[in-house]
This record gives C-alpha cells, sequence and structure tokens, in this order.
C-alpha cells in the first residue's frame, strides 16, 4: 500500500478510535454509579442495625413494666404490714403515711402511662422512618438512572457531532490530496470520487458516480487491467498496477492505480478505496534511463577493452563480453566468482592494497598491471584501472573496472629482459645477472657467518672444435655443457656462461669446507663424458678455479678476480682438475688449523666465558635482562671476540657443543642472580643455524629448563631472518615446540635480510630486533628514522616487543623512547661485561633509577 491509501486510512481511523475513547470514558462513569450504589446499601444496613436496637430499648421497656408490677406487689405486701402496724401504732399517723404512699403509687402509674405512650410514638416514628428511607432510596435510583441517561444522549450527541467533524475533515482531506481518490464497488463501479480524480479524468463527480473505471482504460492495457481486477477482488487482495487512462476529450494520461478492500463488521468486502497517481513524468524518466542504458550497454560492450562493474564484496555485478573473452569463462560461469578468485596469488596482495584505500576513503581510483587466471590455466597480463562510485555518505557502492590485454606487452618486456641477464646461446644467466647474485650472496653470507664457493669453469681447447668443426656443433656442445653444469649443482646455486667457453658457479650458503671441491669434481665428471653431436663424438675435458668468501675475498670482484687466478694455476697444472686460490691463504689456513685445534679443547679447559650485555627498558626504566655474548680467553692470543673463532666453529661443526655450553652457561649463571634477588631477569642467547637444526635442540632446552628449575619466559632465544626462511616447516615445528615450553623467541638483526612480514605472521616470535645499522645515524636521517617508524608500528600491530640494537648516545635513547620503542640494548646502557662486573651494574641500577648505567665510546663487542 502507497503513502495515499494509508493517509487515508489514518483519517477515517480517527473517528473510529475517538468513539472508542468514549466508550471507556461511560465505562468509567458506570463503575462509578456502581460505587455510589455501594455506599447506599451501607449506609441501609446501618440503618436496619440502628432500628435492631431501637426494638432492643422496646424489650428493656418490657423488662422495666415488669419490674414495676413487682413492685406493685411489693408495695401491696408493704401496705398489709404497714396495716398491721398502723394497728398496733397509732391509727392516724400510719393512716397519713399510708395516704402519702398511695400518692407516690399514683404518680408513678401516671409515669408509667406516659412513657407507654412514649414507646409507641418511637414506634410509630420508627416505621414512618423506614418508609421514608425506601422512598428515599428509590428516588435516588430514579434520580441516577435519569443522570446516567442523560449522560449517555449527551455523549451520543458529542459522538455525532465527533463523526460529523470527522467525515469532514476526511472530504477535506481527499479533497486536498495531490492524488485521486475513489471508492468502488466490487463490480467496479465508482461510488466516491475527490475532486483530483475529476481534474485527471475530466469527469464530473456526478458523472463519476455509478461510472465504471474500466470503461476509460487504454485499449492496449485493458484486458490486463481487469483481469488483475478480478483476481483481486476473487482473493480479496489488495490492487495494484499501472495503466494509462483515456479522457473523455481523448487525452490519454498514465497512472499509478492502487486499492485497498473495506470490510463491514462482519468481516464481508463491501467496496474498495483506492488512488490514482499521475505517473507520467516516472514513465518519460523510465524511458531517459532506458536509452541511457542502451547507452551505456553500447559502450559497455566494446570489444576493444574488458569492462566490469564490481561489488564492495568483491563480486562481479556486470560483465561485458569482451572481459570473458579474455578471461575465458561464459557469462554465467564469471558470475559465480569474486575477482579475488581469478587474481594470481602472487598479485592479490598488492591489489587488495589498493582496494583497502579505497575502501578508507583515501583515493578513489587506481591503476596496476596484474596477473589474470584464465579458466584454462593460463595468464592473462591486464592493466587494470579502477575507479570507486560512492553513496552519499561516502560508503562505496561499486567499483567501474577496465581491463586491457597487455599480454604481449609483457611478453615483449620478458624477452627484452631475458636478452638483458641471459645469455642468448644457453639461456643461462649473463655476467650482470652473475654479478648481482653474487652480490646478494655475499650480503647474506656476511650477515648469517656462512660461506660462498665461487667456481670458473673453462672448457679445454674448446678452439680446437670451432676451428675443426663449425661454430654450429660448438654451440649445441656450449648448451649441452650448460645443461650438464645445471645436473651438477643444488636449486640454490647459480651457472652463468660469462662468454666463450667460460662458465661461473656461485655456491651460498656452504656448511662445510669440502662442499665446494665435491661439487667441482662432480662437474669434471660430467663435462668429461662423450658428446654426440650431429654425428660426431666428442670428448672434452674443463679446468676449474675456486675462490672461497670470506677466506679469499670480501665482495663479489674480488671473488672472481681470485677464482680466475685459481683457474690459470689449474690450466698451468695439467688441465682437466680443479685448484683453490692459493696466494695469501696459506698463512691464513694455517692460523684456521691452530684456531680450530685449540677450539675442540675450550670447552673442557674452561677458557671459555660468557659476558652480559645489559638491555635498557624503556617503560620500567631499568634493566630488565642481558644479552650473553661468548669470548674465549686463548692461552696465547689473549681474549677473542665471537668474530675471530664462531665462523670456525661452525665450519667444523664445534658450533653444537659450544653453542650448548653458552646455553647451559647462560641459564646456570642468571638462575643464580635470580635466587639472589634478581627474580624475573631474562637472558637472550644466540643460536646459530647449524644450532636450531640439530635435531635434539628442544629435548636440549627442556631438560636443561627442568634441570635448573629456571623459569621458562626468562629465556629468550635469538635467530637471524635467514635461518627461518629455509626448511620452514621444521623451522614452524620447533619454534611451536619452544613456545609450548614458554621460552621467548627473538629476531636478530631484523630489516637486514629477508624481512618477510609473512613469516612474521606465521612464526610464533616474541621479540623484534632493530639492527645497529637503522639506529647509528637517528635522529639525523630520516630514510632511518622512517624505517624504525615502520618497524615499531609493524611490531606493535602484531603483538610484538621491539628491541633497538646499537644505542650509544643519549639522542638515540631518548629518540626510541620517544618513538615507541620497549627496550634498548647498546653502549649507552653498557658495553658486555664478566658476570661479576654486570652483578655490580644490577646493584648500582637498583640504588639509583638513573636513566643509562654507564655512557661509554662505541666498541667492538
Amino acid at each position: 500500500m502507497d503513502g495515499g491509501g494509508l493517509l487515508l486510512l489514518g483519517v477515517i481511523g480517527a473517528p473510529i478510535a475517538l468513539l472508542f475513547g468514549q466508550r471507556r470514558q461511560l465505562l468509567l462513569e458506570r463503575e462509578g454509579l456502581s460505587d455510589r450504589l455501594f455506599a447506599l446499601t451501607t449506609r441501609q444496613k446501618e440503618l436496619e442495625t440502628e432500628n435492631q436496637r431501637l426494638w432492643q430499648g422496646v424489650a428493656r421497656q418490657r423488662e422495666l413494666e415488669e419490674e414495676i408490677q413487682r413492685l406493685r406487689q411489693n408495695a401491696s405486701k408493704q401496705k398489709e404490714l404497714e396495716e398491721e402496724t398502723q394497728r398496733l401504732r397509732q391509727n392516724a399517723s400510719k393512716q397519713k403515711e399510708l395516704e402519702e404512699e398511695t400518692q407516690r403509687l399514683r404518680q408513678n402509674a401516671s409515669k408509667q402511662k406516659e412513657l407507654e405512650e412514649e414507646i409507641q410514638k418511637l414506634r410509630w416514628s420508627l416505621a414512618d422512618q423506614q418508609k421514608l428511607e425506601a422512598e428515599t432510596q428509590r428516588l435516588r435510583r430514579d434520580v441516577g438512572d435519569q443522570l446516567q441517561l442523560e449522560m449517555e444522549i449527551r455523549q451520543l450527541r458529542e459522538s455525532l457531532q465527533t463523526l460529523k467533524e470527522s467525515e469532514q475533515r476526511f472530504r477535506t482531506v481527499t479533497q486536498q490530496l495531490p492524488v485521486g481518490i475513489f471508492m468502488t464497488d466490487l463490480q467496479g463501479q465508482c461510488q466516491y470520487v475527490n475532486d483530483r480524480w475529476c481534474q485527471m479524468t475530466g469527469l464530473t463527480a456526478e458523472q463519476a458516480v455509478g461510472f465504471s473505471w474500466a470503461q476509460a482504460l487504454h485499449p492496449d492495457d485493458r484486458e490486463h487491467s481487469v483481469k488483475v481486477w478480478q483476481e483481486v477482488v476473487e482473493n480479496g487482495n489488495e490492487f495494484v498496477v499501472d495503466h494509462r487512462f483515456r479522457s473523455a476529450s481523448g487525452r490519454e494520461i498514465w497512472m499509478d492505480t492502487r486499492a485497498v478492500p473495506l470490510r463491514d463488521r462482519a468481516g464481508r468486502i463491501f467496496c474498495y478505496l483506492g488512488a490514482n497517481t499521475d505517473i507520467a513524468d516516472l514513465k518519460r524518466t523510465e524511458e531517459t534511463l532506458r536509452a541511457s542504458e542502451a547507452r551505456f550497454r553500447s559502450y559497455f560492450e566494446l570489444p576493444l577493452v574488458g569492462i566490469a562493474l564490481i561489488g564492495a564484496d568483491k563480486r562481479w555485478w556486470e560483465i561485458n563480453d569482451r572481459l570473458c573473452e579474455m578471461l575465458g569463462y561464459r557469462r554465467a560461469q564469471l558470475m559465480q566468482l569474486s575477482w579475488t578468485e581469478l587474481t594470481y596469488p602472487d598479485d592479490l596482495n598488492s591489489d587488495l592494497a589498493q582496494f583497502e584505500r579505497v575502501i578508507n576513503r583515501r583515493i578513489d581510483s587506481y591503476s596496476i598491471d596484474k596477473r589474470f587466471l584464465r579458466q584454462d590455466g593460463s595468464l592473462l597480463y591486464a592493466s587494470v584501472s579502477t575507479r570507486c562510485v560512492r553513496r552519499a555518505n561516502g560508503a562505496v557502492d561499486y567499483f567501474v573496472t577496465v581491463v586491457q590485454d597487455i599480454t604481449e606487452r609483457k611478453q615483449a618486456e620478458e624477452h627484452i629482459q631475458q636478452l638483458a641477464h641471459y645469455d642468448a646461446l644457453t639461456g643461462l644467466p649473463n655476467r650482470t645477472l652473475l654479478g648481482d647474485r653474487l652480490q646478494q650472496a655475499v650480503l647474506r653470507a656476511a650477515r648469517d657467518h656462512t660461506q660462498i664457493g665461487v667456481l670458473l669453469v673453462d672448457l679445454d681447447h674448446f678452439k680446437r672444435i670451432n676451428d675443426t668443426l663449425d661454430h654450429t656443433v660448438g654451440d649445441r656442445l656450449l648448451r649441452e655443457v650448460g645443461k650438464r653444469l645445471q645436473e651438477c649443482v643444488r636449486e640454490c646455486d647459480t651457472i652463468s656462461r660469462q662468454g666463450g667457453d667460460e662458465f661461473a658457479v656461485i655456491l651460498p650458503d656452504l656448511a662445510a669446507n669440502d662442499e665446494a671441491p665435491r661439487i667441482a669434481q662432480r662437474i669434471l665428471g660430467a663435462v668429461t663424458e662423450p658428446y654426440r653431436l650431429e654425428s660426431h663424438d666428442l670428448h672434452i675435458t674443463c679446468s676449474i678455479g675456486i675462490s672461497m668468501y670470506p677466506r679469499d675475498g670480501r665482495n663479489g670482484e674480488t671473488l672472481l678476480k681470485n677464482a680466475d687466478n685459481a683457474l690459470y694455476r689449474a690450466k698451468d697444472m695439467g688441465r682437466n682438475n680443479y685448484q683453490f686460490y692459493l696466494s695469501g691463504a696459506t698463512q691464513i689456513a694455517r692460523e684456521r688449523l691452530n684456531l680450530e685445534n685449540s677450539l675442540r679443547y675450550a670447552v673442557e679447559r674452561n677458557q671459555l666465558e660468557l659476558y652480559y650485555q645489559p638491555k635498557w627498558d624503556f617503560h620500567a626504566k631499568a634493566i630488565t635482562g642481558a644479552e650473553a655474548l661468548v669470548r674465549w680467553n686463548h692461552p696465547q692470543l689473549g681474549l677473542l671476540p665471537p668474530a675471530r673463532f664462531i665462523p670456525i666453529a661452525e665450519d667444523s661443526g664445534l658450533v653444537l657443543p659450544l653453542g650448548e655450553w653458552v646455553l647451559r652457561a647462560a641459564v646456570q649463571e642468571i638462575g643464580q642472580l635470580h635466587k639472589d634477588g634478581w627474580a624475573g631477569l631474562r637472558v637472550a642467547v644466540n643460536l646459530s643455524a647449524r644450532q636450531f637444526r640439530q635435531n635434539n635442540l628442544t629435548d636440549l632446552v627442556q631438560g636443561l629448563l627442568t634441570q635448573t628449575q629456571f623459569e621458562p619466559g626468562c629465556l629468550e632465544l635469538e635467530l637471524t631472518e635467514g635461518i627461518l626462511m629455509h626448511h620452514t616447516e621444521d623451522n614452524l615445528a620447533a619454534l611451536k615446540a619452544f613456545k609450548a615450553m614458554g621460552v621467548r623467541l627473538a629476531i636478530d638483526d631484523f630489516g637486514t635480510g629477508y624481512s618477510s612480514l609473512g613469516y612474521l605472521q606465521r612464526f610464533p616470535v616474541d621479540v623484534l630486533k632493530i639492527d645497529r645499522s637503522f639506529v647509528t645515524e637517528l635522529p639525523a636521517n630520516d630514510s632511518n628514522v622512517a624505517i624504525v617508524d615502520a618497524i615499531v608500528t609493524l611490531a606493535h600491530g602484531l603483538g610484538l616487543i621491539v628491541v633497538a640494537e646499537g644505542v650509544e648516545t643519549p639522542e638515540h635513547s631518548e629518540f626510541l623512547r620517544a618513538h615507541g620503542c620497549d627496550e634498548g640494548q647498546g653502549y649507552y646502557f653498557g658495553r658486555p661485561v664478566p658476570l661479576l662486573e654486570f652483578r655490580k651494574q644490577l646493584v648500582a641500577a637498583r640504588n639509583e633509577t638513573a636513566a643509562p648505567l654507564v655512557a661509554v665510546t662505541p666498541d667492538s663487542a
């Protein structure tokens, strides 16, 4: 029902509501009269009680009369006695007394008679009073009935007047409504119309009465409208239809007709009350919209680009044929999918990031290049431009997206990229790409303290093949050698063609000293196998030069140069062999060997010692923990820092017993501090890659905690990002085991390695340690300021604690505190010191709460 129908029902319903209110008032007055009748009944009962009391008085009167009778009898006896006495006494005096007594008795008899007459009068008065009260009660009832009747008559007159006023208001309202109001019987004959209806149809009110509205329907609309009317009347439903009305002058009007059934007290429908609304403007608007939609559809279906309307829920609303063709789906299939399901997984995050910026009202449009997954599994490279259409309140209504196929352009770019970084003959990385990968490997090795092997492979006497056979055979031989080299190395290794017949091999993350020569020997064997090329059986050998990071160089250029020198030595020594770079390496190798031999006995000879560098809590303004750093008291070389012997320990496998000693000593020494009054003090211990991947590490830590009764939450294990990025499933299992124990986990040197946000969400870590390289130039370096702010915000968003390393000045400390960093570590708070000095620092910090313990000049840890 539209607004006109609701208004009409409201107008008719108002008098009915008034009548119900008056009827309620009459009921209330009737209840008042009932209360008055109850009061009169109560008064009647009181009068009956009074009458009963009077009857009791009459009974008392009778008792008095009987008493008088007894007195009379007594008086008679007294008289006899007096007479007897009189006879005994003088007759004169007795006679006089007797007369006086007789007079008194007469007076008493007179009073008794008066009393009897008064009682009789009281009886008559009581009877008259009862009759009077009964008459009064009857009159009162008559007066009450008359008053009630007068009140009912007055209320009926008021109700009649209210109905007349309501009818007048109804007519006034219907005449003022901007829609045509009509009332018809069940046959469609009009019984009432308002002036607006007459204006719309061109008929007078007299002409309209008895007029069937179906007579003036447009011929094209009559059959449908009459059919709907018949169904509505039969089912007693609301009548709603749009139709054209033809006036007496022949003018056609578009109308929206709505009518509701009216029922009598028995619930039977006796007529329909309805409203006609002129919808000519609406129809013209619809025609305009249809024409606009047709134009939009013609643009939407342009065959050049894909166009789509996408809702805020990322699902398709509208899709043109070109987009269906580009994605390889039928329209019905595509409408069941969202654009996130069709986006290539590697491109989804960047796309979602732009989407969220639009949702958060930061931008209204964006353009990106992305990949879609076609139905056949192939990739569609597309340039996507998206614009947001918002509602009046600023919320997203939908997105208009234009998709242009740029697959050919991308393929051309990839081909150019291939030409720029890969060898056209073998498809292997060229010299440029090799240099980039070698630089990345060196940076990673410096961080993770691992080795890199650089091999230069040169084919022996290859020029003879080119001179004897044509260059086509030589090219095929080079391609075959490239394939065999790839079979000899690991997936993480890089093989490059340097030019001519020379190849380079990068072997990153070497865990042992013998891995590079093993791979070199494998290459020698693979290259020596015979080749069958165009009916030619060829045999060839190669020479290999090897340089190692960090022993033979600390940058890519030096490593390649030294490997080249080693290659010439291999050729000088008869070819078909490999040689290490030796210039200056003998003395270094001898020193490393001596250190390795001494290190094997360092633990059992008690030459190792832990130094502790304090961690300052910016919130508590106190030392809350320390990082345990191992030192080697070498009998000849003195105190050695970790950088001097840890790489040797890792290469030789001694890092496992060394790491176990560090872990055990840290737990025992800090555990003693707990007992001495510094409960809750945390200690951080670094884990190397090999140590973290040993099978029994979790059992070792659990056993140590159980044995020493050390609080697990006070032990913090520090790992680098590179350790976590390999063998992620095994790493995740180990990390979860540590978390189950209650041990804290920290990511050391955050920001210098992979810095993948994915593993921060996946791995259950507790602490991020900002690398000292980002702290050194604070707050002057704007880039470092932005990086530190980003790391702090990221960590706190993930619920992690942030520790900054390399805090060396008051400016560092104040900046980090002001920007929300949780803890600081560096020479401003204290350098690494032995346990005894660390205990003194704790005592000093407890005695005076001034900020840093001591400010010292930066020195090597």
